[in-house]
């Protein structure tokens, strides 16, 4: 088994559409066959909206994701998880070319 790295990007937006800066959303992971999320770190979102974080991972394995808005005294709490994403381990191959 391998790692790899994925990175994890949430866009945060009001009832409108429209993209809410400067706030903090909160990244988990866990094995999806697991009971225990780990904590991927937060991001502040920027003048889109988005925040992301990159994560190293054990792969092959099947994963869900988790992205979370703890809400505040305009906004009210979000949250999104991504369920059974397989990350693949990277691959190589080799061609060998034989005079005969």
């Amino acid at each position: 088994m391998g790692s790899r790295q994925v990175k994890l990007t949430a866009v945060l937006k009001d009832s409108a559409g429209s993209p809410i800066s400067g706030r903090t959303v909160s990244f988990s992971y866990k094995l999806s066959s697991a009971t225990t999320w780990t904590s991927a770190g937060s991001a502040t979102t920027d003048a889109s909206g988005t925040a992301s974080v990159t994560v190293t991972l054990t792969v092959p394995n099947s994963y869900d994701f988790s992205a979370s808005f703890a809400g505040d005294s305009y906004y009210e709490a979000s949250s999104a998880t991504v369920t059974s994403y397989v990350v693949k381990d990277k691959t190589t191959i080799t061609l060998t070319v034989t005079q005969l």
